[in-house]
């Protein structure tokens, strides 16, 4: 069923309709957050968190976006709240454990690229959380997302040119954190 409808049906108080729309989009938020806070539990109580905001907003929710930009942007506010608070940096191990991890056993055939592939994603990841959040955020939506550079600019709330160049400025960034890391530089 179309997310249209089901967002009418759930204005019109039927549970089931927001059920359903709550189930299509709970994993894709649930890594979104996994990536962003580094925190199983916290990622489940913020996944939590935001569809109750979006059933709090579903009268302001307009045709004027998607229903999954919708989402995002109040996902990318909790994620950047939740990040103001954050006393402890993102665990690495906890990332890897909720679902992110993008070197799988099989995609090596020697384990020396396996040991390698396994250094450069940690220090990616930890490249990636020096970044100020709202950057890794964007990189996130856009790298991990695919989500187009209009799309982006209205989840975050920015014009499609300070995107781009916050997405320049991360990339740079992440260049010259992972220098050292990458096959050229290694010893």
């Amino acid at each position: 069923m179309e997310d249209d409808i089901l967002i009418q049906r759930a204005k019109e108080g039927d549970s089931d309709a927001f059920r359903q729309l709550v189930e299509r989009y709970k994993g894709e938020i649930y890594n979104y957050f996994i990536r962003s806070t580094g925190s199983i539990e916290d990622s489940e109580d913020l996944t939590q968190q935001c569809f109750v905001n979006l059933y709090n907003s579903l009268d302001r929710y307009r045709r004027t976006a998607s229903l999954r930009t919708f989402i995002y942007r109040i996902a990318t506010n909790l994620a950047i709240s939740f990040s103001r608070k954050r006393k402890s940096p993102v665990s690495l191990d906890l990332l890897v454990e909720g679902g992110y991890d993008p070197v799988s056993r099989s995609s090596t055939d020697h384990p020396e690229d396996l040991v390698y592939a396994r250094e450069l994603q940690k220090a990616y990841l930890e490249a990636l959380v020096k970044l100020p959040v709202e950057w890794s955020l964007i990189l996130d939506l856009r790298i991990g997302k695919e989500l187009a550079y209009k799309e982006i600019a209205d989840l975050v709330g920015r014009s499609i040119s300070s995107v781009e160049s916050i997405l320049f400025r991360a990339r740079e960034k992440l260049t010259e954190e992972m220098a050292p890391y990458l096959r050229g530089n290694r010893n």
